[in-house]
């Protein structure tokens, strides 16, 4: 059996009973998330670019745009609003295949489920099959595999299947369609590392979002493809890694992996919105200073040790905008000791851009430290202060990793959060808040996405 009639069976033979509470939960809490970020990632400028798009493209009014708010075609959507939920990189990371696994699918998801009139079960469901296909994909591909390590962004090119498994189940596909599906998808799934700390980074997870809306959509209307597109002597995997395990892409929900609670292999969500490859420098340099006192003006240097590939995404070392301090740990730090905090108030252009930021990252050392492990996330700081003193922090776990979960109550002033800087009044982000944390019960989703508009 080919691996896309594999995820086929998977995606037709699974129904909303079938997934664990827990699992459940969990999911809920992940779209209440993701949703959150995408209506603060419509306020920043990249929606400018995206607005002028969908102009240009047109299309029928069939889903909503979140934050700003209109409708556009299902495809527009799933598009727009997954460069939204991505490009704050607030989102959650799934480290088993080293991507953002919510926003590749929770968009496409909503697109679909507001154009079909979706149950909340749908979506939940929905939500569980296109996870499970990237922790599959993500287990064969990165964690046994060199396919992050060469280079692919595979936020997209392994979540593009994930949200091809969402859109298969939301749209009720055959088997035989589904199958079609995944193949449709392998032919369009790409993007690559060197885009980090630009836009088209948010741009491959709209990206993923929208192949797998017109994956599943192209099926339905009798397209098709190769049910070897996977495996096959000239398919993706020969094509995108030069080793892999497919014998990890098997027993399905057995455990489902977004259960999983081990670092390193679980769904982590973020309590700052930067890259996560060095997320403990922010709680690190807070704890150095919470327990000596520290201050900008004591500082002489600070070096930071990450994980030695780590350094090819933190590639800014200078950075002069927000996008491209996402991707500095030289900035982290520097910004945490002068305000406190990182969150979306301290990775504006403008703060970016100030002398005294500027001339505190000129302090920090940044080297590779093989010590440091992605399994463990772990940040090793060491600040030297100006009278000779110096002290250190391995920091571990970010708050949001598995093992150090954000609270419910914390997820909910995140998505308050980013509904404020998204412009979406308090009674309407509360009003979403609800249904969110009881999605099963949503009827139709139309008075929901209404809810995410400003």
């Amino acid at each position: 059996m080919y691996l896309t009639e594999k995820f086929a069976k998977l995606v037709t033979g699974t129904r909303y009973v079938d997934i664990p509470a827990a699992a459940r939960a969990k999911a809920k809490e992940c779209i209440l998330d993701c949703l959150g970020c995408a209506i603060a990632g419509s306020a920043e400028p990249i929606s400018a670019p995206v607005g002028r798009y969908l102009d240009a493209v047109g299309g029928h009014a069939q889903s909503t745009l979140i934050g700003i708010g209109g409708k556009t075609s299902v495809t527009n959507a799933a598009l727009a609003n997954g460069v939204f939920g991505h490009v704050l990189d607030y989102d959650d990371t799934n480290q088993i295949f080293i991507g953002h696994g919510s926003v590749v699918i929770v968009p496409a998801i909503f697109a679909l489920a507001e154009k079909l009139g979706s149950s909340g079960e749908d979506i939940i469901t929905a939500y569980m099959l296109g996870t499970e296909v990237q922790w599959k994909l993500g287990e064969a591909l990165v964690a046994c595999g060199d396919h992050y390590s060469k280079g692919w962004h595979s936020t997209c090119t392994i979540g593009a299947f994930g949200a091809t498994a969402s859109a298969a189940k939301l749209t009720g596909l055959t088997a035989e369609q589904t199958a079609y599906a995944f193949g449709i998808a392998a032919s369009e799934a790409g993007g690559f590392q060197e885009q980090f700390g630009t836009h088209c980074k948010a741009f491959h997870a709209g990206r993923a979002n929208e192949i797998g809306v017109r994956a599943a959509l192209l099926a339905k209307g009798g397209f098709t493809s190769a049910k070897s597109a996977f495996e096959g002597n000239v398919g993706f995997l020969k094509l995108v890694a030069d080793k892999h395990d497919l014998s990890k892409i098997d027993n399905f929900g057995a455990p489902w992996g977004i259960l999983e609670k081990t670092f390193g292999r679980g769904i982590n969500l973020k309590a700052h919105p930067v890259c996560a490859s060095a997320l403990g420098a922010v709680e690190g340099m807070q704890s150095l200073m919470q327990k000596h006192g520290i201050g900008a003006d004591d500082v002489e240097r600070i070096e930071c040790g990450v994980r030695p590939h780590s350094l090819n995404i933190l590639m800014y070392h200078a950075p002069k905008t927000g996008l491209e301090a996402k991707f500095s740990a030289e900035y982290w730090p520097a910004i945490t000791l002068l305000r406190g905090r990182l969150g979306l108030r301290e990775i504006t252009d403008d703060v970016v851009a100030q002398p005294a930021v500027q001339a505190l990252m000129r302090k920090v050392k940044v080297y590779p430290d093989p010590t440091v492990e992605l399994a463990t996330a772990r940040v090793n700081i060491k600040v030297t202060l100006k009278d000779g003193r110096s002290f250190s922090e391995g920091y571990y776990p970010a708050k949001g990793a598995t093992d150090n979960p954000l609270t419910q109550a914390e997820l909910v002033e995140k998505f308050n959060e980013c509904a404020q800087w998204g412009g979406v009044p308090p009674e309407k982000a509360r009003r979403a808040v609800d249904v969110l944390l009881d999605l099963e019960r949503m009827g139709r989703p139309d008075e929901l996405m209404n809810s995410l508009t400003a």
